[in-house]
């Protein structure tokens, strides 16, 4: 077959961009550069293995920077109407780019140089998941609405929390609890589940609703992955919101070393460093390790907000059809009190004596603390057996240990001045042991493409909690308008010690059927077995239940051409109940049921993707008070969540980059038997809305210069489930600036520094209410850091 060679004609791949790919293996390079530049390319990896290059820094058109990589290789690329392919040249000799007006052979993309879903990629948009189906597959094929935060969205927002990288995500309500260091609070869909959403490289990471909840230091996250709905088919109990699963930072062949150094409003000083690469020559180890170390008050009188983390990671790669890395991280946090709610007449309603200042601590500095280490070691292991079936298992081993001192209000004294206070002390230690063996098997018959995935996961959870309780009011009156401090404290009796335990067994089948390129069904089937324990070693008594469940998920995406893909499907979840009626019944796990429609666009060839949902989301079986019987909960709850949520995210012509979303939902109490039967869902806003727009200078004086604004609302809800007032709507804006210090001249090569100001305006608002004592939370004031951070 002959080939027709012609050099590159003047198009917009002349345009010239800044690119910092540093050297390594070259397919790695080819890959980094074509999703930078936004362009297409096809080859096959395997050819490539061992081939370095020595990286690309500067500015290039889009054909200059692949000649640049490919010199010296004997190949080049050619340009055709679906992107750009790799080619073999006649010569060693140096040649251009080239367009290819004849039919090139085809040339299939293996598995290596597509996005790593588990990896470094560059830029906002995400093409690709482990999250909705465990298997490595394209966003666009998942029959249920995904989000992805990655690692570059992260470091241009200067996110410090979970909940700071979620605030730009659709359908997500971050920083749901106010400012909290105990947990990373999220309402997904107008759920909240109370922790129970999150995981970590796919294995959950729960901690009983007590005082010891997860809180995950972004910096060693690869990127955050948010998937809404019922999940149980693949992760077994679990809310009916959605989940979210942290991506830990892996080792790669890449070479990576990162320096950076922050200072930030509140007396902030953070010192952090990534680093990577590989210990053999053959790249068969690999490494890196990952830490950070923080001291810093907040904009509450009295309360920090200090950590330590140090994350080592080691991969193990004899040869390409087998892996294992070892991941490890300790964490320890030292933070003020997390339980910092104010009265809700003179926060939320006026005050006679005026508004309750925001820095206003209600506790006594020198008692109050939040203390928590974490320590955790894992695996990731994966077998390819042949190009069908492979082999994965995942485990992980993590401790908790938290050591909590809570001095809060219960009452608001006469005269609306002085507030009536109690004192809380708490010790927990949790272990966690889980693992999820998975078996995939990819085979074709015709034109049916299955990827069949069959699972079995474990998990083995202890806890041992003590509490310290004083009397209502035992603590000094604090006058919340002229505060002293330092009175004798009283001592705290004893009121609670058990141990729990959790037992968790699940096995899963799930076919991923492509049908013509065109069809894609997803089809799941899990069943699972529980079992909890409580030991209360005050009284001695104890409580033992049992649960299981079956769930299913279906779910079929239509590839259209364009890059449009509509979808459809019903997903479920359960989640164990523990505890008994006032006449002994064991409660039924409350299930979540959802069904979604939504239509995705993400075109070939381009970093955009828009995702709009519409889903009929209802969480059955939650417990409500028993109002013949105080003192005890029945079961009668259940609500429904409706809604639409539209995001979008999208890399334009290598300049701007921009996040929107939008999301309406009502979420209703349909069932319940303490007359709010048909309100709506407290704290639960209906409208929330965001945007985030960055434009990066890539000529002239100010090249290297990126300028981000961005803009957060959230709409109207009522504090509680009674309805009786609402909390005002508010917005936010935030801003970023950065810039490539090496445009000043090479010997700033490798050193960027940024400004972050979140709340710019400084503006005062309620974040949620409804706390013990008629109280509410004051939402987050202006922030600010300033970061240098050194790349080589």
């Amino acid at each position: 077959m002959a080939t027709v060679i012609c050099t590159s004609p003047a198009s917009a791949q002349s345009a010239k961009a800044q690119y910092n790919i540093p050297a390594g293996p070259l397919s790695e390079a080819l890959s980094r550069f074509a999703q930078q530049a936004g362009v297409a390319i096809s080859f096959d990896a395997g050819i490539l293995k061992g081939i370095q290059t020595e990286g690309l820094q500067g500015s290039y058109a889009v054909d200059e920077g692949f000649s640049h990589l490919l010199r010296q290789t004997g190949y080049a690329v050619g340009r055709t109407a679906a992107g750009y392919v790799l080619q073999v040249l006649p010569s060693t000799q140096h040649t251009p780019a080239i367009q290819i007006d004849a039919v090139l052979p085809a040339i299939q993309v293996s598995g290596s140089h597509l996005e790593n879903p588990a990896g470094p990629m560059h830029g906002y948009v995400a093409t690709r998941a482990n999250t909705g189906t465990k298997t490595n597959t394209a966003l666009i094929e998942i029959p249920q609405s995904i989000s992805i935060v990655t690692r570059d969205q992260m470091d241009a927002q200067n996110v410090q929390t979970v909940g700071e990288a979620l605030r730009y995500t659709a359908g997500v309500i971050a920083d749901s609890n106010g400012p909290d260091p105990r947990s990373d609070n999220l309402v997904i869909r107008g759920l909240s589940s109370n922790g129970s959403e999150s995981y970590r490289d796919g294995l959950r990471s729960f901690a009983f609703n007590n005082q010891g909840g997860t809180v995950m230091e972004t910096y060693g996250l690869e990127r955050i992955e948010v998937m809404r709905g019922p999940s149980s088919i693949l992760y077994g109990q679990g809310g009916a919101g959605g989940i979210v699963n942290y991506v830990t930072k892996r080792p790669t062949a890449e070479t990576l070393r990162e320096l950076q150094m922050q200072l930030g409003t509140y007396g902030r000083k953070q010192l952090a460093g990534d680093f990577s690469g590989k210990l053999s020559e053959d790249g068969r180890w690999t490494y890196r390790l990952t830490a950070l170390a923080r001291e810093s008050d907040t904009f509450i009188d009295y309360v920090n907000d200090d950590r330590s983390y140090i994350a080592p990671a080691l991969t193990w790669k004899p040869n390409a059809d087998t892996s294992l890395t070892l991941l490890a991280d300790y964490q320890m946090n030292r933070s003020g009190q997390g339980y910092q709610a104010l009265p809700r007449i003179g926060t939320l309603v006026s005050n006679a004596n005026g508004q309750i200042p925001t820095n206003r601590f209600l506790g006594e500095p020198g008692f109050d603390k939040h203390n928590q280490e974490r320590k955790s070691i894992g695996y990731l292991f994966e077998h390819r057996f042949n190009e069908q079936l492979s082999f994965r298992q995942n485990a992980r081993y993590q401790e908790i240990d938290t050591n909590a001192n809570y001095i809060y209000m219960n009452s608001l004294r006469a005269g609306n001045r002085t507030v009536g206070r109690r004192a809380s002390s708490n010790q927990e230690h949790i272990t966690n042991a889980s693992i999820d063996n998975q078996l995939q098997l990819n085979w074709q018959h015709g034109k049916v493409e299955h990827t069949t995935l069959f699972g079995f996961d474990f998990q083995n959870m202890d806890n041992e909690f003590t509490r310290y309780l004083s009397p209502n009011n035992a603590v000094a009156d604090l006058n919340l308008y002229n505060p002293v401090y330092g009175l004798p404290l009283p001592a705290l009796p004893m009121t609670g010690k058990q141990t729990q335990h959790l037992r968790q067994s699940g096995v899963y089948l799930q076919d991923q059927i492509k049908i013509d390129k065109t069809w894609v069904a997803t089809l799941g089937l899990r069943h699972d077995s529980t079992e909890q324990k409580t030991n209360n070693l005050l009284n001695g008594s104890n409580t033992r239940q049992k649960d299981s469940a079956t769930t299913g998920r279906v779910g079929l995406v239509y590839l259209a051409p364009m890059g449009f893909a509509p979808y459809i499907s019903y997903s479920e979840s359960f989640m164990p109940v523990v505890g008994t009626t006032f006449g002994g019944a064991q409660f039924k796990p409350e299930n979540g049921k959802q069904k979604e429609i939504g239509l995705r666009y993400q075109p070939t060839a381009s970093s955009v993707s828009i995702t709009a949902s519409i889903y009929d989301l209802t969480r059955q079986n939650l417990t409500t008070t028993d109002l013949a019987n105080p003192g005890f909960r029945s079961q009668r709850g259940e609500v429904q969540s409706k809604g639409f949520e539209l995001e979008a995210k999208a890399s334009l012509a290598r300049n701007w980059d921009i996040i929107a979303s939008y999301a309406y939902g009502k979420v209703k109490l349909t069932q319940n038997n303490d007359g709010t039967q048909g309100n709506r869902l407290g704290d639960t806003p209906q409208t929330t809305a965001s945007g985030w727009l960055q434009y990066t200078v890539t000529d002239g004086g100010l090249s290297g210069l990126a300028i981000a604004l961005g803009v957060r609302y959230v709409g109207t809800r009522y504090f509680n489930d009674a309805n009786t007032q609402l909390l005002p709507a508010y917005t936010l804006s935030d801003m970023a600036v950065h810039y490539d210090l090496a445009r000043l001249g090479s010997g700033w090569k490798g050193w960027n520094v940024a400004l972050n100001v979140s709340n710019i305006f400084d503006k005062t608002y309620i974040a949620s209410c409804g706390y013990t004592g008629d109280a509410c939370k004051y939402g987050y004031r202006r922030t600010g850091a300033a970061t240098m951070t050194y790349r080589w």
